[in-house]
């Protein structure tokens, strides 16, 4: 089984899927991936029959008219699943170990409203309140979860609420034009919930109510990444209906998805600067063994350098002016990164990202300016954090939200004009609201003290280091 779930990772990083449909249209875009030298065992591939060589053909040609060279043939797009059934057929090697849940669709509390945001026919998602004064302001957040603890406090007569944990933060995101987290769930009815079923095959089962999502768009998230450690969660069925959720709650996303024709990026034009965002993901909980090597290629995004390669070349061809990635990497629960990000992260930056984003240690880790191969400096948080979870350690209740201004010179190019973070730490309670996110500086906390503000203020700020700003103060 190993090996086999080593080949399919060999295969998805040699062979993953770039292209996307054009918008209004069934056109698919085909990007070749990047050359791969894979070894594959002896059963896995048939070398194609030459035949005998004819002596024609290896002798010195006499002089001939030109002939017109004929043209390469235009790639074939895959093909693309035409229901969810047809989609585990062709995805799925063998289901997760629980029994399928029959339950009610979850309701939102509350009508889902119309995003800031939507797709142009330029494929570029645009804002109706952008002012177009040549600065973006972006916040970006760590680990969006939505655990046992926070299921059976977010419980409802009706059915689950989770708006309270962004009560102190919602102000915050309201001063910024795109916001942005790593949402680190599954949402599938179909499955238990993680409050139902703690664990699955030996390891964390992420399942939560799709309203979860609602809290998250009431908070202010515009987009959120999707590709982390808990993708194969609740397995194809799964990944379809968190798709379909995040559609339905109306996020922008990318980091996982239905079929090879899907974008592996999207474009955002933040306030007149179009901006990137990819992400990515090094483990799978070792769940993508249930997945077909097409499965782990097409649904997954999992890192390699030649795929963000091909990647930033694509964005950029697709507008974007500046790249954001988000990784999810590093050893949980550690303040200090694997050795392993150091190398990763020097790749993104050389490969082109402008400004790189970790995730999945479920504790921060230092921010940093790294060199890219071109001689542009790449801003770098090793990881964000979690921004809200149930847990209990105190390494995981320390977070940060990230907040970075773009702008566009004289010359059109774009720059960081300024960047800092606010500081924050996840409650178990406050103010009446279970798991909610609080800033620990003044004034983002609205003048109120708690006597855990500062050592959270003492803790964060050791951590991320001098070289970025604190904004506010205790």
């Amino acid at each position: 089984m190993k090996k086999r779930i080593a080949l399919l990772l060999i295969l998805a990083l040699a062979l993953g899927a770039a292209g996307c449909a054009a918008p209004g249209g069934p056109e698919v875009v085909v990007i070749d991936p990047p050359a791969a030298y894979v070894t594959l065992p002896p059963d896995a591939y048939t070398e194609p029959s030459q035949g005998p060589v004819s002596p024609a053909e290896t002798a010195v040609p006499t002089a001939v008219p030109t002939a017109e060279p004929t043209p390469e043939p235009e790639p074939t797009p895959e093909p693309i699943p035409v229901s969810v059934e047809q989609a585990i057929a062709w995805y799925e090697y063998y289901p997760l170990d629980y029994e399928p849940v029959e339950r009610e669709k979850e309701l939102p509390n509350h009508p889902i409203e119309e995003p800031r945001f939507a797709m142009g026919e330029d494929g570029i998602y645009h804002s109706s309140e952008a002012d177009n004064d040549g600065e973006s302001v972006i916040m970006l957040t760590g680990d969006l979860m939505c655990q046992t603890r926070q299921q059976e406090a977010g419980k409802t007569a009706t059915g689950y609420d989770f708006r309270g944990s962004f009560d102190f933060v919602r102000n915050v995101f309201k001063k910024a034009d795109l916001v942005v987290g790593n949402l680190e769930a599954t949402l599938s009815e179909s499955a238990p919930y993680m409050a139902e079923m703690i664990d699955v095959e030996e390891r964390p089962h992420l399942n939560a109510p799709a309203t979860f999502l609602e809290a998250i768009r009431d908070a202010g998230y515009d987009l959120v990444v999707m590709s982390n450690n808990h993708n194969c969660d609740t397995g194809v069925r799964g990944i379809y209906d968190t798709l379909d959720r995040v559609d339905e709650y109306k996020l922008i996303h990318t980091g996982l998805y239905r079929n090879a024709a899907e974008c592996r990026y999207v474009v955002v034009d933040v306030n007149g600067i179009n901006v990137g965002f990819m992400s990515y993901a090094t483990y799978f909980n070792h769940k993508e063994e249930h997945l077909t090597s097409d499965g782990v290629r097409i649904l997954l995004n999992p890192y390699s350098k030649e795929i963000v390669e091909r990647d930033v070349a694509a964005v950029k061809a697709a507008g974007a002016e500046y790249v954001m990635v988000y990784i999810h990497w590093g050893v949980e629960y550690e303040n200090v990164p694997a050795e392993e990000q150091y190398v990763w992260a020097q790749e993104l930056a050389d490969a082109g990202v402008d400004y790189i984003i970790g995730s999945h240690p479920h504790a921060l880790q230092p921010y940093d300016r790294i060199t890219a191969s071109d001689g542009r400096i790449v801003p770098i948080v090793y990881s964000m954090g979690n921004f809200v979870s149930h847990q209990k350690k105190v390494v995981t209740k320390d977070t940060i939200i990230l907040r970075i201004k773009l702008a566009r010179d004289e010359n059109g190019n774009i720059y960081m004009k300024d960047e800092g973070y606010i500081p924050c730490r996840v409650f178990l309670s406050y103010k009446n609201r279970d798991y909610a996110v609080v800033p620990v500086s003044y004034p983002y906390n609205g003048g109120d003290y708690s006597e855990y503000f500062a050592p959270a203020y003492e803790r964060i700020t050791g951590i991320i280091g001098n070289t970025i700003d604190i904004m506010g103060t205790l």
